[in-house]
């Protein structure tokens, strides 16, 4: 019925290493756990006497007309959570009327994702090298996708404990002695063991087969490697980007009104509010705390996505009312993925829509595109700090 029925279920469905892989936040867990009560804390301001018949949902978002203002964020490790991975997400997403965004840590290739119908972006790491970025892009752009999306936040990775914990780490790889040592833990869920042998056992990341010395795909658990070289694009790098990227260019990860300053002087198009999570850095602020100013800051020169935190079809509304054009949303399609599939990310994408619905209409307002600061209360909460006009 609602994002934690779907997360229960999953957990049900996967070894705890991968459950956890998902499901867990950077270090102490304390922006993981900020980015839900952000949303938690901020109150609505309903109209009453008024029934709306057909709340509009519709938004339109740098070229793309989404059925409701949500894209599924990009999320590395999805085909360990069910074999249908990036394509289910990506096909689920296109049957809901909403866009992809699909990354480059994904289990397939990026030329198998965009033959996906329906709109997606293409989020590219950096992995350590200007050239394999640039590679990646060129392919992107050969591939179809309509939207660049250059990640900032994962200058190394965040220091997620559970993994190192349940010998998710760097060194983890798939091989016969790393497949006794896991076995005990792996089958007590049998279906995953079954789906996930029947699938090849993926634990590698075939975007990045060409970007290696020996030509292999690096695995996934390379991606926490801390090295000299960052995972993220530097502000040079999106430069780069803007002059030689046609489409929409998106940067992922700005929570200061500094970068999003940057990011509109460099000429992108959108900017996406996101502390990845609450999986980077421990200690940063909560998405929603912040999003008020930077949408201040940029005006309506730039598109402002929210990520990070989305629990509920209300949350979406109260990022909207905050300024946001639409929001990103990772674990909620993880979760149904996890529990059966494409089928399951389509049903809790409708849960989202169902909840979205619902939510207006106890609040009497008619369309996304009314939503401002004078739907939700006057006090500052959670930091947030609205005020009444």
């Amino acid at each position: 019925m609602n994002y934690d029925d779907a997360r229960d279920s999953a957990r049900r469905q996967l070894p705890r290493a991968i459950f956890d892989y998902v499901d867990g936040g950077a270090e102490d867990e304390v922006t993981l756990r900020r980015n839900v009560q952000g949303f938690r804390d901020l109150a609505f301001e309903p109209r009453g006497a008024t029934w709306v018949e057909k709340p509009d949902l519709r938004t339109k978002l740098l070229g793309l007309d989404l059925s409701m203002p949500i894209l599924t964020a990009p999320c590395g490790g999805m085909r360990l959570v069910h074999p249908d991975g990036d394509l289910g997400i990506a096909a689920a997403a296109s049957k809901a009327g909403i866009a992809h965004v699909a990354t480059s840590a994904s289990g397939y290739t990026l030329e198998e994702i965009a033959e996906t119908p329906g709109p997606q972006w293409f989020q590219a790491y950096k992995f350590a090298s200007q050239d394999a970025m640039r590679s990646l892009i060129g392919r992107a752009k050969m591939a179809g996708f309509e939207g660049l999306v250059a990640t900032i936040d994962t200058s190394v990775s965040g220091n997620r404990e559970k993994d190192f914990r349940n010998g998710f780490s760097y060194n983890m790889s798939i091989n016969l002695s790393n497949v006794f040592r896991m076995a005990p833990k792996m089958l007590s869920r049998p279906g995953w063991v079954y789906r996930f042998m029947r699938d090849g056992m993926p634990f590698v990341l075939p975007n990045t087969a060409d970007l290696t010395a020996d030509g292999k795909p690096m695995e996934l658990t390379e991606m926490i490697r801390t090295g000299k070289e960052s995972h993220s694009p530097s502000w040079e790098d999106i430069a780069w980007m803007r002059a030689n990227w046609d489409g929409p260019l998106i940067v992922k990860g700005i929570l200061s009104i500094s970068d999003a300053r940057i990011a509109a002087s460099l000429g992108v198009d959108g900017i996406i509010v996101s502390n990845h999570g609450g999986r980077q850095l421990d200690g940063a602020p909560a998405s929603i705390a912040v999003l008020p100013q930077i949408v201040e800051a940029v005006g309506e020169d730039v598109a402002v996505i929210l990520d990070s935190g989305i629990r509920r079809g209300s949350d979406v509304l109260k990022a909207l009312a905050l300024g946001a054009k639409a929001v990103m949303v990772g674990r909620l399609p993880a979760w149904g993925l996890a529990v059966d599939g494409e089928a399951g990310v389509s049903h809790v994408l409708e849960i989202a829509r169902t909840e979205m619905v619902r939510t207006m209409r106890l609040l009497g307002c008619s369309s996304i595109q009314e939503l401002d600061p004078t739907w939700l209360g006057t006090q500052p909460l959670a930091g947030v700090g609205v005020l009444a006009p």
